[in-house]
């Protein structure tokens, strides 16, 4: 059995071949395609004759039988310089085209359907499935229009945040690459709401947080880890602002039954084996859910406390450990 990996070079490389021995221990073949090689450097062929149909990552045949982690996906590089750009767009438009094609075509397992990961990543998506499953999520406002958010600004007396839904960074002056955290909404949040029409923003009333949860899903296996994020100055709102620094603060936690069985529900609803969903404890003990990451990151919780063995059950999934995956539609 072969397992094809999708990543890039700079995709955590420990991380990475920590799985490819995980993989190898279960006598199975981790096959590393690295995205932003392709085209330039690395080679897809899909070939298809009367007697069947054959599909090579750098030589190696990707099948039935087989699997594929979508870990994450690349732009590629490496074009040449004197190339057209407009050549460039067409060339990496046809490749992305190329390449989601044959990957809806490989007959492989696969963790998870590109498709299906790019479809799941909408916030108000996530919050509709949960609240449907009994789950509270904040109150929201997501808009372009200036009235209706000052109007639900003015309706959150215990404050509110901000946030965007793309993942998309901020390209500084110098080149540098910021990206945008969920921030506080202050006074001078409110004077820049005219600059709605130029880009709608994401808006929520804050919830009174004890401490936030991480749950990551691996088919039918969950793992839960809480951070007292409120301990931590600049960590109150934004825990990543201060990931680094609380890096070996995390520890178990036991998702409360109704929790997990509403996230089983959402992971079956949007059909995917992985998520990384982000909830808020309230003071009460109340699970309020933010979001699902379909491709987060989980490493830091196994190679830092709480060390769950989340590898393990990638890879139980991956090379179909019985009970490992999760029904999906």
């Amino acid at each position: 059995m072969n397992v094809l990996i999708l990543t890039h070079q700079n995709d955590a490389p420990p991380f990475i071949e920590r799985v490819a021995e995980e993989i190898r221990g279960r006598g199975a073949e981790p096959v590393v395609f690295h995205m932003n090689d392709f085209p330039v450097r690395a080679t897809i062929t899909f070939r298809q004759e009367p007697d069947g149909e054959s599909f090579l990552f750098n030589g190696h045949a990707i099948g039935e039988g087989d699997a594929i982690w979508g870990r994450r996906y690349h732009k590629a590089v490496g074009f040449p310089e004197k190339m057209h750009p407009g050549h460039q767009r067409m060339a990496l438009a046809e490749s992305e085209r190329f390449l989601q094609g044959v990957l809806a075509a490989c007959p492989a397992f696969k963790m998870d359907v590109y498709a299906r990961v790019r479809g799941s990543d909408h916030k108000p998506l996530h919050q509709r499935i949960f609240r449907e499953a009994g789950i509270r999520t904040p109150r929201t406002l997501g808009t372009n229009d200036p009235a209706k958010a000052r109007a639900f600004l003015s309706s959150c007396p215990k404050g509110a945040i901000v946030k965007m839904l793309s993942a998309e960074p901020f390209v500084k002056d110098d080149g540098k690459l910021q990206v945008v955290m969920t921030s506080e909404v202050r006074p001078e949040t409110t004077d820049r709401l005219e600059q709605l029409r130029l880009c709608p923003m994401y808006f929520q009333e804050r919830v009174e947080k004890a401490y936030e949860v991480r749950a990551t899903v691996f088919g039918t296996k969950v793992f839960a880890a809480r951070i007292d994020s409120q301990r931590f100055e600049g960590a109150d709102v934004d825990w990543r602002n201060k990931g680094l620094a609380m890096i070996d603060q995390w520890r178990h936690h036991d998702l409360p039954k109704h929790v997990e069985d509403a996230l089983g529900r959402y992971q079956e609803a949007v059909g995917m084996q992985y998520g990384a969903a982000d909830f808020i404890v309230t003071p009460e003990g109340e699970h309020v859910l933010l979001e699902v990451n379909p491709a987060g990151e989980f490493f830091w919780l196994e190679a830092n406390a709480p060390h769950h063995p989340m590898v393990a059950a990638l890879v139980d999934v991956l090379v179909g450990v019985p009970g490992a995956r999760r029904e999906v539609r």
